[in-house]
């Protein structure tokens, strides 16, 4: 085991001081098919074959770079949050994805990881602060929303910009303004400068949640579409945290839509007057910090 051990560490170090080598250089600009060739590479699909291995190298190869992470924690003095904790919390979310393929997941837990330690991902220009933001999908009713309805969802949105900031700030992707059956087409063709089209809104809105950080859905009335955008959310797209305000007026009716807890990470806010989701909207957008950041110690340290 000692010779073992030392091999270990050497490596580690090796891959520590290529790292530090590195910080200087222009950075990789990653994209997922990138990802998914590496991680063919590192951990091959199995074959089916008697005595196939490619499981037991997988668990060797994710122990040696959780040794490499500890090692790169330790020489930047011991970051807020443990690289193993985050790793733990981000495979749990991914694994709520039901529908994505462990090939989907595992690229988007190489991205994860990617950004976390500073590396590059190809993706749509963002604001200079889009990766300490939190980024809002936020889902409202549409076409069987009117002038009652736009009121709601403007004082909804009025408490949530009142947490922006408190305590990190908000990318809105979907805009912070509160639209009806008569404004919302206008207000895409304003945003994309392309004419409306179902198809394109539907790409645009896709395009969108494959971004979100938390997709809030704000329940001021019926609304199909909400349903098909919270399906792609969870089984299809990012599945990160779900906030559901629903006025009292317009409650869940549609079994599926209940008890998504489940499914993935879902909370539920009732609410008769906006007036009223003050605490438990900053609650909610805390508890968001906490599960980005995780500010537990390493899990060598806490013994776990």
């Amino acid at each position: 085991m000692g010779s073992n051990d030392q091999f270990h560490s050497r490596a580690a170090a090796d891959l520590i001081q290529r790292l530090a080598r590195s910080s200087a250089a222009a950075a990789v600009r990653w994209t997922p098919a990138d990802a998914a060739r590496l991680l063919e590479r590192v951990q091959p699909a199995a074959s089916g074959h008697p005595g196939d291995q490619s499981r037991e190298r997988g668990q060797l190869v994710a122990a040696f770079l959780a040794g490499v992470a500890q090692a790169h924690e330790e020489a930047l003095g011991g970051p807020e949050a443990s690289f193993a904790q985050l790793a733990l919390q981000t495979a749990r979310t991914l694994l709520k994805n039901r529908a994505a393929t462990q090939a989907d997941r595992s690229v988007h837990a190489f991205l994860a990881g990617l950004r976390l330690s500073g590396g590059r991902v190809v993706a749509p220009p963002a604001a200079d602060n889009a990766e300490a933001a939190l980024r809002l999908f936020v889902r409202q009713p549409f076409t069987e929303s009117g002038e009652t309805q736009q009121d709601v969802v403007a004082a909804v949105l009025e408490r949530i910009r009142a947490c922006d900031g408190r305590p990190h700030g908000f990318r809105y992707l979907t805009g912070c303004r509160a639209e009806s059956a008569d404004t919302f087409r206008a207000s895409f063709e304003r945003e994309t400068g392309r004419g409306f089209t179902p198809t394109a809104f539907r790409a645009h809105r896709l395009r969108q949640l494959d971004q979100a950080d938390v997709f809030v859905n704000i329940r001021a009335g019926m609304s199909e579409s909400s349903a098909f955008e919270l399906s792609y959310h969870v089984f299809r797209g990012a599945c990160t945290p779900i906030l559901f305000l629903v006025w009292k007026q317009a409650p869940i009716k549609t079994t599926l839509l209940k008890d998504l807890g489940s499914l993935c990470d879902v909370t539920y806010i009732e609410f008769d007057d906006p007036a009223e989701l003050a605490a438990p909207l900053a609650a909610f957008f805390r508890s968001c910090e906490r599960g980005r950041r995780s500010a537990r110690p390493a899990l060598a340290r806490a013994g776990a």
